[in-house]
């Protein structure tokens, strides 16, 4: 009763700080609980002359779905990202399907089709097509839905990963530079030298990845975006490897950083930020 106390009557009690910290925290569970329910959630019925297949949380819904041949499926993107259905063996493609908008196929042989979403390959589902005497082994017009995760793979899956490393590491160390010098506080500068350092020995390898994407798959993204993308990525690598050593001899000296220094590293957090930009457009469609 004291903590509850506390809570709501303002009474001082040593309970205090941990009821105003639950009080921040309950939103940010009840957020969490709620995200997990949606993606654990069975699909929703499909119809039998006309299903629809829902795009949401990186995930086609049904993942699995049978229809007579003849009939037509929709796909409805309800997702926050821009998506494709595109058939494993390169039979249909839907093209970037952007939020709000859906995408409908007339399936009229029987057989089975794989696909999955170009930006984003864990998406995979399938669809089988029954002849007009066929009937499913189990009857069911469409199957629950399975949240499956699998390690990245490919280039395409490994790049964004990568990339946040930079994208968060150098941004950072020039805060920490910036917050070193208003606070007069070494520890920030220290900070931003081990960033540094980090950016520095991911973003070749994030490159590299970006290399072997375009080599994989690089007809199914738009020509000059991905040109430019990957040649100022190449140029990110030099131009970090730059700043890092430039900061470390810096940080050997225990001096601050000099406003030249700073200038390069605002000048490389904008190019990461067009860069990103670049990114975006060829994956999610923006």
């Amino acid at each position: 009763m004291s903590t509850l106390a506390c809570c709501d009557l303002g009474v001082h009690s040593p309970h205090r700080h941990g009821c105003n910290v639950r009080k921040l925290l309950r939103p940010l569970a009840v957020a969490f609980l709620s995200a997990v329910c949606l993606g654990a959630q069975d699909a929703r019925p499909v119809s039998a002359t006309n299903p629809i297949i829902v795009m949401r949380q990186l995930n086609f819904n049904p993942p699995q779905i049978t229809v007579k041949a003849g009939g037509t499926v929709e796909w409805r993107n309800e997702d926050i990202f821009s998506h494709t259905v595109t058939a494993d063996d390169g039979s249909f493609d839907s093209g970037l399907i952007e939020p709000g908008h859906s995408w409908q196929m007339t399936f009229k042989n029987a057989g089975t089709a794989a696909y999955h979403c170009r930006p984003h390959p864990n998406m995979k589902a399938k669809l089988v097509v029954l002849g007009a005497n066929e009937q499913s082994a189990d009857g069911a017009i469409g199957s629950p839905a399975t949240l499956k995760w699998s390690p990245p793979r490919t280039p395409e899956e490994f790049h964004p990963i990568l990339v946040n490393f930079t994208a968060a590491l150098l941004p950072l160390a020039l805060l920490s530079d910036i917050l070193g010098l208003t606070f007069r506080r070494q520890s920030f500068h220290n900070a931003a030298w081990w960033m540094s350092l980090y950016a520095a020995v991911i973003t070749p390898f994030t490159a590299a990845a970006g290399w072997w994407w375009r080599r994989a798959q690089g007809s199914a993204l738009p020509a000059k975006l991905i040109t430019v993308h990957q040649w100022l990525g190449t140029a990110a690598v030099v131009l970090l490897a730059v700043l890092a050593i430039w900061r470390w001899s810096i940080h050997k000296r225990d001096a601050a950083p000099s406003f030249p220094y700073l200038m390069l590293a605002a000048i490389a957090v904008l190019a990461l930020v067009y860069q990103g930009s670049l990114g975006g457009r060829m994956v999610f469609g923006k």
